[in-house]
């Protein structure tokens, strides 16, 4: 590589910054589709459970398929299949209908990420992999911070939640245009190997990639399982409304811009994608390892903090879970991808499928809320953060 990193590295940030905000929407969303169509919590939590399932089923064949195609067919495929989902999404009329295309826009994002996070090693020089995954995964926080409010701005104006959808769709169909038009590099020789189902049957049984990938496991469900519910918890727990905006309120300002918890949903993704576009300089002076260590036991107290709280306390605690979550799944994805000289499009997927962690701990935290209260289901991604703060401490994976 030049000393210049590829064009291409900016259109990934736009693909995951696009990404970023049709994943992290669920949790504004959840409220609209409750009173829509007269859900439980465990229920409701079936939304997000189709859409991460997508990472169970449809990694490890990403995975399969980058290494005998490459990255290029795979991502253009991730695009179109968002696109194509976000569209029906908008034009479902029946919850098991939304379920559907949740899930097929899943798949979307599930092939897009499988193939790209690996890539991005190619797109710069070698060194720079933590920093332009992190750099990257950021993006996808910045889309996530901005979905609720064109939400509140959509609602607020009077348009069904259902436009953000079609709105959605339109900006896959432009990140689908510059990919085709885009150049990619040529694939790297070691890359094009073969790998087998049995081959990630022996990766599983590598201490290190187990244990790395029930990581991604924990992480993911602990990051979903907790902003899926911000603004149930607000609404349950201290009685708060779970409007995404004032539709009642006369000033036009006021309509368009979200409430409260909706507000604090923003500002949960928005830090996070603010702690990993700084994160470089971060990581440069403190070392992956330690910041691995410091951000998880952080962002269980915060999460702590938030559960347990005053609704000041609470706002503060879920917007900081958020920030200190913001290394966590690139620290884990990077050290484990950096452990080994090969098959990194294998263990991406592999990797990626532990993100299904995100389909199984949202629908868990509204079984225990419908049974025992919100303040109680929290201790479902309270758990998922100690084991992430457990492996940080114990793990072995190769940072410096």
């Amino acid at each position: 590589m030049t000393n210049r990193p590829a064009p291409l590295l900016w259109v990934f940030f736009l693909a995951y910054f696009t990404f970023g905000m049709i994943t992290n929407i669920l949790g504004v969303v959840i409220p609209e589709v409750i009173r829509e169509y007269q859900l439980t919590l465990f229920t409701a939590g079936i939304l997000p459970l189709a859409f991460y399932l997508a990472y169970g089923v449809c990694s490890i064949p990403t995975g399969l398929l980058m290494e005998r195609l490459g990255a290029r067919p795979l991502v253009l495929l991730g695009v179109l299949l968002m696109a194509l989902g976000s569209l029906l999404v908008a034009g479902a009329r029946s919850y098991p209908l939304m379920v559907a295309m949740i899930f097929a826009v899943g798949v979307g994002v599930t092939v897009l990420q499988t193939a790209g996070n690996p890539w991005i090693q190619h797109l710069d020089r070698t060194e720079n992999y933590h920093r332009n995954l992190t750099l990257t995964i950021g993006f996808c926080g910045i889309g996530a911070f901005l979905g609720p409010f064109i939400l509140a701005f959509f609602t607020g104006t009077g348009q069904p939640w259902q436009t953000l959808y079609v709105f959605f769709a339109v900006l896959s169909l432009v990140l689908l245009i510059l990919l085709v038009v885009s150049r990619f590099p040529a694939r790297p020789a070691e890359s094009a190997g073969q790998v087998s189902l049995s081959h990630y049957a022996r990766l599983l049984l590598n201490p290190l990639v187990l244990s790395y990938t029930l990581g991604i496991f924990c992480y993911v469900g602990a990051e979903v399982g907790t902003a899926s519910w911000i603004v149930k918890f607000f609404e349950r727990v201290h009685g708060l409304s779970s409007e995404v905006s004032q539709v009642q309120a006369t000033s036009l300002l006021r309509k368009v811009l979200p409430t409260l918890p909706a507000l604090v949903v923003a500002l949960f993704w928005g830090l996070q994608g603010t702690g990993r576009l700084v994160s470089g300089a971060v990581l440069n002076r403190f070392g992956s390892r330690r910041i691995l260590r410091l951000y998880s036991f952080l962002a269980l107290a915060s999460l702590l903090v938030a559960a347990l709280g005053t609704p000041t306390l609470t706002a503060v605690g879920f917007a900081a879970c958020g920030f200190f979550t913001s290394v966590l799944f690139t620290l884990i994805f990077s050290g484990t991808i950096n452990s080994f000289a090969e098959n990194h499009g294998a263990i991406s997927g592999l990797l990626c499928t532990a993100c299904v962690g995100g389909a199984v701990m949202p629908p868990l935290v509204g079984l225990v809320g419908d049974h025992f209260g919100l303040r109680a289901a929290m201790a479902v991604p309270a758990l998922c953060f100690a084991y992430v703060f457990g492996l940080a401490m114990l793990g072995r994976a190769k940072y410096e």
